[in-house]
């Protein structure tokens, strides 16, 4: 937007994230209704990005499109590969807050049919969704790689690189243990897992038992730019993950013409090699196919 000549401002909700001159870190919500309040009053319009699979992300979605009610408007994007079985499911009461939240928003955008279909189910008129990749295409980037990292790719080859967090949905176990494996064939494999640090003790823990720890490298929650460079460095972009909406980091990694290999859930573009979800054999093949 930027980029286009419009004011733009990012609220970050993320309590966790560090101070940024990209963004307005949020601490808290009265933090956030204090923001939302200054930017409405002021004709702002909001566009709220959000996973849309649990209850926090329904009462944000639902607090922002009030505030909008005092300004010029506002879209929800709803990004979450959970967010289909979360808005089926569930007591009355959650159905309800979903309905009301929707009727705030002029717009809403779901990354994938399964998320509209999902809403309409609950009565959300069709007129009012979009199915839209929540995706700008990138370019190659340059950025500093740290030291520690720069070292073990030095050590490595092939390099396999994911983005993803610590929680079953994103198969991080599933792909420790491909890893495992495809070590006994090439024996200087090398995983690179980018993302949030949460849970990771846990994650670490069962690298060790898996006998992969010089195999795998954690590199944390790295800037955006550092992410793009590392994803361009790797021979393969990995997605193991069993529920998925139009993954981001996907269509960044096939922009960078890097081959991807990712599990079939969500929407996955054109040329990806799919592998069927929790398929240890499939995905070891479609990994081998890609290093060819």
């Amino acid at each position: 937007m930027k980029q286009a000549g419009h004011q733009s401002t990012v609220l970050n909700i993320d309590t966790r994230a560090p101070v940024s001159k990209e963004y307005i870190k949020i601490s808290g919500a009265a933090d956030l209704l204090k923001e939302l309040i200054r930017h409405v009053f002021n004709d702002w319009f909001l566009h709220v990005h959000t996973n849309g699979h649990n209850r926090k992300s329904w009462l944000i979605a639902l607090i922002c499109g009030v505030a909008a009610q005092f300004g010029p408007g506002a879209t929800l994007t709803l990004h979450s590969g959970v967010a289909p079985e979360y808005l089926r499911g569930g007591p009355e009461w959650r159905r309800t807050m979903v309905r009301l939240a929707c009727v705030l928003y002029e717009r809403i955008v779901c990354v994938n049919q399964e998320i509209a279909t999902a809403l309409m189910s609950l009565g959300v008129p069709a007129q009012q969704l979009e199915i839209t990749p929540a995706y700008v295409p990138v370019k190659p980037s340059e950025a500093s790689i740290p030291e520690d990292i720069e070292s073990w790719m030095r050590l490595h080859s092939p390099v396999l690189s994911a983005a993803l967090f610590f929680r079953p949905e994103y198969g991080f176990e599933l792909l420790v243990r491909a890893v495992s494996i495809l070590r006994r064939r090439y024996s200087g494999v090398g995983c690179l897992v980018m993302g949030d640090d949460e849970n990771r003790a846990e994650a670490e823990a069962f690298i060790a038992r898996q006998g992969v720890r010089n195999t795998m490298f954690l590199a944390g929650d790295v800037d955006h730019e550092v992410c793009l460079t590392l994803m361009s460095r790797c021979s393969v972009f990995v997605r193991p993950t069993f529920h998925d909406g139009d993954s981001i980091s996907v269509r960044e990694a096939m922009s960078l013409g890097i081959p991807v290999v990712a599990s079939k859930v969500g929407t996955r573009p054109e040329g990806t090699l799919l592998f069927d979800a929790g398929d240890m054999d499939g995905l070891i093949a479609q990994i081998e196919k890609a290093l060819v």
